[in-house]
């Protein structure tokens, strides 16, 4: 499947997954087994303006982390994953073992929570 400035689908069995050229490297997967027209326009707004949507998350992080107790200093290779018409997620690798990944989640354009794991 292809989108509209996004880029092409693959079907994974469950979920579709893409590395849009916008997203310099990094992966955008849509978690459900069919794509809903929103989730079409979702990714096309989280591919235009990757950057953008990186920079909210990492201030969102700043924002949060002594709430959160968080001791992670780096976030990079951030990836992308669309969870329904209107939640999704960025995740971060991190330099600390407990909190090896790091995933901000939001609400259409305004992130609501962390997500901590390893």
């Amino acid at each position: 499947m292809e989108i509209d400035q996004v880029g092409k689908f693959q079907d994974e069995g469950g979920y579709w997954e893409s590395n849009p050229e916008s997203m310099d490297g990094a992966i955008l997967s849509i978690e459900t087994e069919s794509i809903s027209d929103k989730q079409i326009m979702l990714a096309q707004a989280v591919c235009k303006d990757w950057a953008g949507k990186i920079e909210v998350a990492l201030q969102y992080i700043k924002s949060v982390r002594a709430e959160y107790k968080l001791e992670a200093q780096i976030f990079n290779n951030p990836n992308a994953f669309i969870n329904s018409d209107s939640e999704w997620s960025v995740y971060f690798d991190t330099e600390s073992e407990p909190e090896a990944v790091v995933g901000v989640e939001f609400s259409g354009d305004a992130p609501f929570q962390l997500t901590i794991g390893d």
